[in-house]
């Protein structure tokens, strides 16, 4: 079920000083409760010190920071409780999916898949969130900051907004074409309908620099032997050349 507790570490695997582990669902504190101490959901998105335990046998394994984020108003609209470990060489992976085996099967990227289809997220915002995580770059992170904060979602409204009153427009003169109030004049039509295109059309505007920047662009420097080829591109990135 959509709503059953999922359980994952947020954080890459391997050796580190923190890892962070993501609990999420219905009953998501509950779950919690049975390996962590003390375990106080109340007040909600406040950070406390609990003591990590074995849920079967309460044996102790770290000291760790845990914070709760009651639904709706979490990352994935569930409740949702985000453990800050300090496990060192112990797979934080292996011990919490021990310790909740009842938790659901998590697929990548899960936790924004709820976060979807709980309202939280659109899908340009989950996508967004994707690229964030892959940013290679500066121009690369500003623009999928840019998403997750509705940029493209908020034109695309607008839009939508236009399209259904050029519509409305549309539809009233074809259902209503004796109406008191006289048919719809077509200057607004035409009017209505040149909004819409150009708007569509700043759109596809802005679709190759988008590419771009996801997909990264092919440079070729090509020349003549000892043309200071390997000059301009060690300048380009800000290094010397080689001795």
């Amino acid at each position: 079920m959509l709503s059953d507790p999922i359980v994952a570490l947020a954080t890459p695997p391997g050796r580190s000083a923190i890892a962070l582990i993501r609990l999420s669902g219905r009953g998501a504190f509950d779950v919690a409760a049975r390996a962590l101490h003390p375990f106080h959901p109340d007040p909600p998105r406040t950070v406390r010190r609990v003591h990590v335990a074995h849920p079967a046998t309460g044996t102790p394994v770290d000291d760790a920071l845990a914070a709760c984020f009651p639904g709706p108003r979490s990352y994935t609209g569930d409740d949702l409780v985000e453990l800050s470990t300090t496990v060192g060489c112990l797979s934080p992976r292996a011990w919490s999916r021990r310790w909740w085996p009842r938790s659901a099967p998590r697929r990548p990227g899960e936790f924004t898949r709820r976060a979807v289809l709980n309202g939280k997220l659109d899908l340009l915002q989950a996508e967004a969130t994707a690229d964030l995580i892959d940013a290679g770059s500066p121009a690369q992170a500003r623009r999928a900051l840019h998403q997750l904060d509705r940029g493209l979602s908020t034109r695309l409204d607008e839009l939508r907004t236009e399209l259904l009153e050029l519509e409305a427009l549309i539809a009233y003169e074809i259902d209503f074409p004796d109406e008191d109030e006289g048919p719809v004049a077509p200057e607004r039509v035409v009017c209505a309908w040149q909004v819409a295109r150009d708007r569509i059309a700043r759109l596809l505007d802005t679709a190759p620099e988008g590419e771009r920047l996801q997909e990264g662009a092919l440079l070729v420097i090509a020349g003549r032997p000892n043309a200071g080829k390997s000059s301009l591109f060690n300048a380009l990135l800000a290094r010397s050349a080689p001795s």
